[in-house]
């Protein structure tokens, strides 16, 4: 009789699923890099997005009509005094003004139709600029051409001295007012006696202004100014200089790189203690080494759009425009033709790069309504309506808004290894209706159809899969449900092999809106040796 214990077999061991949690997945859009390799908290694609809180992503706020309609309207200002508070265009040639009624015109002088404008205020007067005539000056009562302004593109105003460029005929040069007169750009006449010296001015007179022209020659025009600190910063098209006055008030002007430029005059703001601007090679960032604070240093921001960036219209650069509000850069650009149809936005806080549409803008303009409250107005790219951002309004002035975002290509570090993925998880801080989800697997192969993940409990059936590979309500629901609630975590079944995974989320209805914290991939990772056949090569 044998002695021999009998051999005791260990059970089979449960694997542990696989989770990857991400959350507050604010890093934006990025488009450069292959979108499995790309950061967890990035987008390979994304429109009408922006980032949030702590991080969150969320359908953009709307628009509402500001005023009554124009009908070719340019350029927009904001024109503000203790005693004015009015939003400034010029339609068909015509200046206009308005607090947010109705538009009342003024027809003293007229300006060329079709032409940018550009309006800087000085000294409690708004100062309009349209390319063609000599500069024009407006106090809230009277609109006036001096006669003694260029004819010029764009102006800023700083350290007392009203400063404009962008001459035709005198593209290197920069004019600079007198100290006390931000109208007087001439001196006298046995300095400056002809039209070529300051065109567009057609009266001499005053002692003390001034010109100075930058690397004249070089074939290298002037095309933005800009303030950054205490320097006033002088755009070329492949060059950037610096301009700062001496004790006698002469200009001294310095250069600052060989390297980079600026293409669009509109796209120069300043972003907190930084000089943002659209150069040849994107959205560039201009200010201090954060080592050497009397170095001044540019560098690219837009690197991870760099595909959008490169489709702006060549021809067409100078038509972009921006405006910095609420932590965010926004630029609208013509990209696939010469006429403005996408807006780039930069959240500064997150680092991150959305792209809008329905609200391309031939100008923005910030303005302080009645109740002491800023809002960011635009003007639409045809000149017809300005329209204000309205935050918790979810549609543009009536139009649907249509706000997706898709997710990286999710290989987990391990793009040949099979995994039975079990399912997805989505955890929203608010669904005001519906969101329509998809679920993609390996080739970017649509899985099961499109669900719909509602803000209250679901009565749509069973959906569009078998039963088991999709949840119970999550099948396509179409009906737009008002209700909003908070934290709501959904877990989308899915039960399938794949070698990656993504989905994509969005919302295209009426006065509807998401805000997504976070989603969870959970996952079994198959071992190494299974792998399609028809894949491997034999040698």
């Amino acid at each position: 009789m044998s002695t021999r214990k009998q051999e005791v077999i260990p059970g089979r061991r449960v694997r542990a699923i696989s989770r990857e949690v991400i959350m507050n997945p604010n890093k934006g859009l990025n488009n450069l890099g292959s979108p499995n390799l790309i950061d967890n908290r990035e987008w390979a694609d994304l429109l009408n997005i922006e980032f949030d809180e702590g991080g969150v992503a969320r359908k953009r706020m709307g628009f509402t009509s500001f005023s009554n309609a124009l009908t070719n309207a340019r350029g927009l200002g904001s024109f503000i005094t203790e005693s004015i508070n009015q939003v400034n265009t010029v339609d068909n040639g015509t200046f206009k003004y308005t607090t947010g009624t109705s538009w009342t015109s003024v027809a003293t002088i007229s300006f060329t139709a079709n032409k940018p404008i550009w309006f800087t205020q000085a000294r409690a007067k708004q100062y309009i600029f349209d390319e063609t005539s000599g500069g024009a000056e407006w106090d809230g009562t009277t609109l006036s051409r001096p006669g003694t302004m260029p004819k010029a593109k764009f102006s800023v105003f700083t350290q007392s001295y009203h400063i404009a460029s962008g001459v035709d005929g005198q593209q290197n040069r920069v004019y600079i007012s007198e100290l006390a007169d931000a109208s007087k750009f001439t001196r006298a006449a046995t300095v400056l006696n002809n039209s070529t010296e300051v065109p567009g001015a057609t009266v001499f007179s005053g002692t003390t202004a001034n010109f100075i022209d930058i690397q004249p020659g070089d074939g290298d025009k002037i095309t933005g100014l800009g303030t950054f600190q205490n320097v006033i910063i002088i755009f070329k098209q492949f060059s950037i200089y610096q301009m700062t006055f001496d004790d006698t008030g002469d200009p001294v002007v310095t250069p600052i790189t060989n390297a980079a430029g600026c293409v669009s005059a509109r796209s120069v703001k300043n972003v907190e203690n930084d000089l943002y601007f659209l150069s040849r090679e994107g959205v560039r960032v201009l200010g201090n080494e954060p080592n050497f604070f009397s170095s001044i240093r540019t560098n690219i921001l837009s690197k991870r759009i760099e595909p959008t960036t490169n489709t702006i219209n060549e021809t067409s650069y100078a038509k972009s425009n921006a405006i910095y509000f609420n932590n965010q850069y926004l630029m609208s650009a013509p990209t696939s033709s010469s006429t403005i149809d996408t807006t780039l936005v930069y959240n500064k806080q997150f680092q991150a790069w959305s792209i809008w549409n329905g609200t391309e803008a031939d100008a923005f303009t910030k303005f302080v309504d009645s109740d002491n409250e800023q809002n960011l107005l635009f003007l639409t790219a045809d000149g017809t309506q300005v329209n204000q951002f309205t935050p918790g309004v979810y549609t543009d002035d009536g139009v649907p808004i249509r706000s997706y975002l898709l997710s990286k290509v999710f290989d987990f570090k391990n793009p040949d290894i099979t995994k039975y993925f079990v399912d997805l998880g989505l955890m929203f801080r608010t669904i005001s209706g519906q969101v329509d989800l998809e679920v993609y697997t390996e080739g970017n192969v649509l899985f099961g159809g499109t669900a719909g993940i509602a803000g209250n409990p679901v009565t749509d059936g069973m959906g569009m899969t078998m039963l088991g590979y999709t949840m119970l309500g999550l099948g396509g629901g179409t009906e737009a449900i008002a209700d909003a609630y908070a934290d709501l975590v959904r877990r989308v079944v899915i039960n399938t092999n794949s070698t990656t995974i993504r989905f994509r989320i969005e919302n295209a209805r009426n006065n509807e809106n998401f805000v997504l914290l976070g989603y969870i991939n959970a996952f079994y990772p198959y071992g190494h040796y299974l792998f399609d056949s028809t894949k491997k090569i034999y040698l």
